[in-house]
Protein backbone atom coordinates (compact mmCIF):
# COMPACT_ATOMS: atom_id res chain seq x y z
CA UNK A 1 0.00 0.00 0.00
CA UNK A 2 2.58 2.32 1.06
CA UNK A 3 6.02 3.11 -1.01
CA UNK A 4 8.35 3.49 1.48
CA UNK A 5 12.05 3.35 2.31
CA UNK A 6 14.16 2.31 5.50
CA UNK A 7 16.05 5.05 6.53
CA UNK A 8 18.27 3.84 9.58
CA UNK A 9 17.72 6.35 12.78
CA UNK A 10 19.78 7.58 15.49
CA UNK A 11 19.00 6.96 19.49
CA UNK A 12 19.96 9.74 22.02
CA UNK A 13 19.83 8.91 25.45
CA UNK A 14 19.57 10.80 29.04
CA UNK A 15 23.13 8.56 30.02
CA UNK A 16 25.46 9.44 27.09
CA UNK A 17 28.28 11.42 27.93
CA UNK A 18 27.71 15.93 27.88
CA UNK A 19 23.72 14.82 27.02
CA UNK A 20 21.09 17.44 28.49
CA UNK A 21 19.05 16.58 31.21
CA UNK A 22 15.30 16.61 32.07
CA UNK A 23 14.76 19.60 34.64
CA UNK A 24 11.83 21.30 36.60
CA UNK A 25 12.96 24.46 35.12
CA UNK A 26 11.58 26.29 32.11
CA UNK A 27 13.19 25.17 28.71
CA UNK A 28 14.61 21.97 29.59
CA UNK A 29 12.76 20.31 26.99
CA UNK A 30 13.99 23.05 24.41
CA UNK A 31 17.58 22.13 25.36
CA UNK A 32 17.30 18.71 24.63
CA UNK A 33 15.55 19.09 21.49
CA UNK A 34 18.28 21.25 20.46
CA UNK A 35 21.07 19.36 21.43
CA UNK A 36 19.91 16.60 19.78
CA UNK A 37 18.28 18.01 16.75
CA UNK A 38 20.91 20.70 16.05
CA UNK A 39 24.07 21.02 17.62
CA UNK A 40 24.82 17.68 18.99
CA UNK A 41 26.69 16.81 22.79
CA UNK A 42 29.44 14.97 24.43
CA UNK A 43 33.27 15.02 23.18
CA UNK A 44 35.87 13.00 21.07
CA UNK A 45 34.90 9.54 20.56
CA UNK A 46 31.90 9.72 22.42
CA UNK A 47 30.72 12.97 20.77
CA UNK A 48 27.18 12.54 19.10
CA UNK A 49 25.88 15.23 16.57
CA UNK A 50 22.76 16.32 15.94
CA UNK A 51 20.37 15.33 12.92
CA UNK A 52 21.04 18.25 11.04
CA UNK A 53 17.51 20.24 11.73
CA UNK A 54 18.15 23.77 12.01
CA UNK A 55 16.61 25.77 14.86
CA UNK A 56 15.14 29.69 14.60
CA UNK A 57 13.57 32.27 16.95
CA UNK A 58 15.19 30.86 19.90
CA UNK A 59 14.79 32.29 23.02
CA UNK A 60 15.41 31.52 26.58
CA UNK A 61 12.65 28.53 26.25
CA UNK A 62 11.08 28.88 22.68
CA UNK A 63 12.67 27.69 19.72
CA UNK A 64 11.39 26.49 16.07
CA UNK A 65 12.82 23.53 14.66
CA UNK A 66 13.16 22.19 11.19
CA UNK A 67 14.74 19.73 8.96
CA UNK A 68 17.17 20.62 6.27
CA UNK A 69 16.64 18.27 4.61
CA UNK A 70 16.57 18.68 0.79
CA UNK A 71 13.14 16.38 0.11
CA UNK A 72 11.81 17.81 3.29
CA UNK A 73 8.77 19.56 4.15
CA UNK A 74 8.77 23.05 4.93
CA UNK A 75 6.58 23.25 8.31
CA UNK A 76 8.57 23.88 11.47
CA UNK A 77 8.13 22.63 15.51
CA UNK A 78 7.57 25.22 16.98
CA UNK A 79 8.40 24.89 20.95
CA UNK A 80 7.15 26.81 24.16
CA UNK A 81 8.82 25.67 26.91
CA UNK A 82 7.97 28.18 29.77
CA UNK A 83 4.17 26.41 30.90
CA UNK A 84 2.72 25.46 34.22
CA UNK A 85 -1.25 25.13 34.32
CA UNK A 86 -3.17 28.12 35.55
CA UNK A 87 -2.75 28.22 39.15
CA UNK A 88 1.05 27.55 39.52
CA UNK A 89 0.58 23.57 39.63
CA UNK A 90 3.78 22.61 40.49
CA UNK A 91 3.23 19.27 39.06
CA UNK A 92 1.72 20.24 35.79
CA UNK A 93 4.13 21.68 33.71
CA UNK A 94 3.75 21.27 30.10
CA UNK A 95 5.32 22.48 26.74
CA UNK A 96 2.64 23.94 24.09
CA UNK A 97 3.85 22.50 20.65
CA UNK A 98 2.67 23.32 17.59
CA UNK A 99 3.25 23.03 13.39
CA UNK A 100 4.51 26.24 12.39
CA UNK A 101 4.28 27.17 8.18
CA UNK A 102 6.62 30.04 7.72
CA UNK A 103 6.74 30.93 11.08
CA UNK A 104 7.48 34.59 12.67
CA UNK A 105 7.76 33.59 15.76
CA UNK A 106 8.02 29.89 17.97
CA UNK A 107 4.25 30.12 18.48
CA UNK A 108 2.76 31.95 15.14
CA UNK A 109 3.47 32.35 11.27
CA UNK A 110 1.39 31.74 7.81
CA UNK A 111 -0.23 28.65 9.28
CA UNK A 112 -0.26 27.04 12.51
CA UNK A 113 -1.64 23.23 13.50
CA UNK A 114 -1.68 22.24 17.04
CA UNK A 115 -3.30 18.93 18.18
CA UNK A 116 -6.77 18.93 19.80
CA UNK A 117 -9.29 17.18 21.41
CA UNK A 118 -12.81 18.65 21.68
CA UNK A 119 -11.51 21.52 20.53
CA UNK A 120 -8.83 21.58 23.79
CA UNK A 121 -5.32 22.11 22.52
CA UNK A 122 -3.20 19.28 23.61
CA UNK A 123 0.51 19.62 25.46
CA UNK A 124 3.61 17.89 26.02
CA UNK A 125 3.48 17.50 29.79
CA UNK A 126 6.62 16.34 31.26
CA UNK A 127 6.97 17.31 34.86
CA UNK A 128 6.88 14.13 37.60
CA UNK A 129 4.18 15.39 39.97
CA UNK A 130 5.79 17.84 42.79
CA UNK A 131 8.97 16.05 42.76
CA UNK A 132 12.10 18.33 41.67
CA UNK A 133 14.41 16.10 42.67
CA UNK A 134 12.83 13.09 40.41
CA UNK A 135 15.51 13.11 37.13
CA UNK A 136 13.18 11.62 34.18
CA UNK A 137 15.55 9.63 31.67
CA UNK A 138 14.73 10.57 28.34
CA UNK A 139 15.37 8.96 24.92
CA UNK A 140 15.46 10.63 21.42
CA UNK A 141 14.78 8.54 18.50
CA UNK A 142 15.18 10.18 14.56
CA UNK A 143 16.67 10.86 11.45
CA UNK A 144 16.81 13.52 9.31
CA UNK A 145 13.29 14.10 8.32
CA UNK A 146 11.43 12.62 11.70
CA UNK A 147 12.30 11.88 15.15
CA UNK A 148 10.09 10.57 18.43
CA UNK A 149 11.25 12.00 22.11
CA UNK A 150 10.16 9.86 25.15
CA UNK A 151 10.67 10.58 28.44
CA UNK A 152 10.77 6.67 30.64
CA UNK A 153 7.77 6.81 33.19
CA UNK A 154 9.41 5.79 37.15
CA UNK A 155 6.08 4.86 37.88
CA UNK A 156 3.85 1.69 37.78
CA UNK A 157 0.51 3.25 37.11
CA UNK A 158 2.06 6.21 34.86
CA UNK A 159 2.34 5.95 31.20
CA UNK A 160 5.54 7.68 29.55
CA UNK A 161 5.23 11.14 27.25
CA UNK A 162 5.74 10.44 23.64
CA UNK A 163 6.54 14.04 20.91
CA UNK A 164 6.66 12.96 17.39
CA UNK A 165 7.13 15.02 15.08
CA UNK A 166 7.90 14.72 11.21
CA UNK A 167 7.69 13.49 7.85
CA UNK A 168 5.06 9.76 7.19
CA UNK A 169 4.40 8.09 4.40
CA UNK A 170 1.24 10.07 2.67
CA UNK A 171 -1.58 8.23 0.37
CA UNK A 172 -2.26 11.99 -0.74
CA UNK A 173 -1.05 12.52 -3.89
CA UNK A 174 1.76 14.63 -4.04
CA UNK A 175 1.31 15.54 -0.60
CA UNK A 176 3.16 19.18 0.88
CA UNK A 177 2.04 18.92 4.19
CA UNK A 178 2.78 14.94 4.79
CA UNK A 179 4.01 16.12 8.42
CA UNK A 180 3.01 14.82 11.99
CA UNK A 181 2.91 16.17 15.21
CA UNK A 182 1.67 13.52 17.44
CA UNK A 183 1.56 13.95 21.28
CA UNK A 184 0.96 11.35 24.29
CA UNK A 185 -1.01 12.82 26.84
CA UNK A 186 -3.89 13.23 28.51
CA UNK A 187 -6.91 15.45 29.37
CA UNK A 188 -5.75 17.50 32.03
CA UNK A 189 -2.17 18.24 31.26
CA UNK A 190 -0.68 16.50 34.12
CA UNK A 191 1.95 14.46 34.08
CA UNK A 192 0.50 11.05 32.55
CA UNK A 193 -2.06 9.08 34.67
CA UNK A 194 -3.64 6.10 33.34
CA UNK A 195 -6.69 6.00 35.62
CA UNK A 196 -7.50 8.43 32.69
CA UNK A 197 -9.52 7.66 30.15
CA UNK A 198 -8.06 10.54 28.05
CA UNK A 199 -4.24 8.97 28.30
CA UNK A 200 -3.76 8.50 24.00
CA UNK A 201 -1.52 9.32 21.30
CA UNK A 202 -2.71 12.35 19.97
CA UNK A 203 -1.98 13.66 16.44
CA UNK A 204 -2.33 16.20 13.02
CA UNK A 205 -1.66 16.39 10.08
CA UNK A 206 -0.47 20.04 9.02
CA UNK A 207 -3.10 19.83 6.26
CA UNK A 208 -5.64 17.54 4.91
CA UNK A 209 -4.98 15.62 2.00
CA UNK A 210 -6.48 18.42 0.04
CA UNK A 211 -3.74 21.32 1.64
CA UNK A 212 -6.83 22.60 3.73
CA UNK A 213 -6.94 24.01 7.25
CA UNK A 214 -8.20 20.44 9.18
CA UNK A 215 -8.56 19.41 13.38
CA UNK A 216 -10.29 15.80 11.75
CA UNK A 217 -7.19 13.30 12.48
CA UNK A 218 -6.94 10.23 14.44
CA UNK A 219 -4.21 7.52 15.00
CA UNK A 220 -5.33 4.05 15.11
CA UNK A 221 -4.24 0.50 14.74
CA UNK A 222 -6.50 -2.73 14.46
CA UNK A 223 -6.15 -2.69 18.66
CA UNK A 224 -9.16 -4.07 19.98
CA UNK A 225 -10.57 -1.35 23.50
CA UNK A 226 -11.08 -4.16 25.64
CA UNK A 227 -8.27 -6.77 25.17
CA UNK A 228 -6.94 -8.95 26.64
CA UNK A 229 -4.04 -8.54 29.43
CA UNK A 230 -0.38 -9.79 28.92
CA UNK A 231 0.35 -12.32 28.44
CA UNK A 232 -1.77 -13.25 25.96
CA UNK A 233 -3.40 -16.90 25.95
CA UNK A 234 -3.12 -17.29 22.03
CA UNK A 235 0.71 -15.83 21.56
CA UNK A 236 2.21 -16.60 25.14
CA UNK A 237 2.86 -13.20 25.17
CA UNK A 238 2.45 -9.06 23.17
CA UNK A 239 1.79 -8.42 19.80
CA UNK A 240 1.69 -5.31 17.87
CA UNK A 241 0.16 -3.75 15.21
CA UNK A 242 1.10 -0.76 13.11
CA UNK A 243 -0.15 2.53 13.74
CA UNK A 244 -2.09 4.61 11.25
CA UNK A 245 -3.19 8.40 10.79
CA UNK A 246 -6.61 9.20 9.53
CA UNK A 247 -8.13 11.50 7.98
CA UNK A 248 -11.82 12.68 9.32
CA UNK A 249 -14.12 13.29 5.48
CA UNK A 250 -17.62 13.76 5.13
CA UNK A 251 -18.71 14.57 8.68
CA UNK A 252 -16.87 11.60 11.06
CA UNK A 253 -15.82 9.45 8.35
CA UNK A 254 -12.44 8.61 8.30
CA UNK A 255 -10.01 7.26 5.83
CA UNK A 256 -6.38 6.15 6.07
CA UNK A 257 -3.95 9.17 5.42
CA UNK A 258 -1.00 7.58 5.95
CA UNK A 259 1.63 5.42 7.94
CA UNK A 260 3.11 6.48 11.56
CA UNK A 261 7.08 5.71 11.04
CA UNK A 262 8.24 3.76 13.52
CA UNK A 263 5.65 3.04 16.17
CA UNK A 264 3.51 0.31 16.64
CA UNK A 265 0.65 -0.09 19.17
CA UNK A 266 0.72 -3.29 21.55
CA UNK A 267 -2.23 -5.08 21.28
CA UNK A 268 -2.30 -6.19 24.91
CA UNK A 269 -2.97 -4.73 28.09
CA UNK A 270 0.82 -4.54 29.38
CA UNK A 271 1.67 -5.25 32.60
CA UNK A 272 3.61 -2.79 36.02
CA UNK A 273 7.50 -1.68 35.63
CA UNK A 274 8.25 -4.87 37.76
CA UNK A 275 7.20 -6.74 35.44
CA UNK A 276 8.18 -5.37 31.75
CA UNK A 277 9.91 -2.26 32.88
CA UNK A 278 9.27 0.85 30.74
CA UNK A 279 12.47 1.20 28.32
CA UNK A 280 12.72 -2.21 28.07
CA UNK A 281 14.15 -2.96 24.52
CA UNK A 282 14.13 -5.96 22.59
CA UNK A 283 16.48 -7.03 19.94
CA UNK A 284 14.80 -8.73 17.08
CA UNK A 285 11.54 -8.87 17.90
CA UNK A 286 10.11 -9.71 14.37
CA UNK A 287 12.94 -11.62 13.02
CA UNK A 288 13.86 -8.29 11.52
CA UNK A 289 17.11 -7.95 13.26
CA UNK A 290 15.58 -4.42 14.48
CA UNK A 291 15.94 -3.17 17.69
CA UNK A 292 12.61 -2.00 19.19
CA UNK A 293 11.75 -0.10 22.40
CA UNK A 294 8.74 -0.18 24.80
CA UNK A 295 6.34 1.88 26.41
CA UNK A 296 3.18 2.98 27.98
CA UNK A 297 0.56 5.49 26.27
CA UNK A 298 -2.68 4.31 26.68
CA UNK A 299 -5.26 4.23 29.10
CA UNK A 300 -6.24 0.70 28.94
CA UNK A 301 -2.62 -0.06 29.64
CA UNK A 302 -1.27 -0.96 26.12
CA UNK A 303 1.82 1.21 24.63
CA UNK A 304 4.22 1.69 22.17
CA UNK A 305 7.14 -0.04 20.76
CA UNK A 306 9.31 2.20 19.08
CA UNK A 307 12.17 1.30 16.33
CA UNK A 308 15.64 1.85 17.24
CA UNK A 309 16.84 0.81 13.98
CA UNK A 310 15.01 1.93 11.12
CA UNK A 311 11.77 3.93 10.17
CA UNK A 312 10.28 3.54 6.77
CA UNK A 313 9.82 6.86 4.79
Amino acid sequence: MFDTQRVPVKVYRWDDEGAPQVESAAGSIKTILKACLVTGYGEGNKRKDGLGWEMAFEKAQEACFRSTHPKATKWWLGVDDAKYLAGGDRYSRYTDVCGILEPTSATAGKAVQSVLSSNSRIRFSHHYYSEDNVKLKWVLIGHARAFALVLLSPGNLSASPVLYFGEFPSLAVADEHQNLLGVGANGSEKYFNLSSSYSRFYCAAMRDYKGDASNGFHCGSNTAESSTSYPSPISGGFTASDLYLFEELNGSKYAIRGLVPGLMRTNEAMPSNAVIPQGTVYDNLDNSGDAWMYVKVFSNHSGLLINLTAWEL
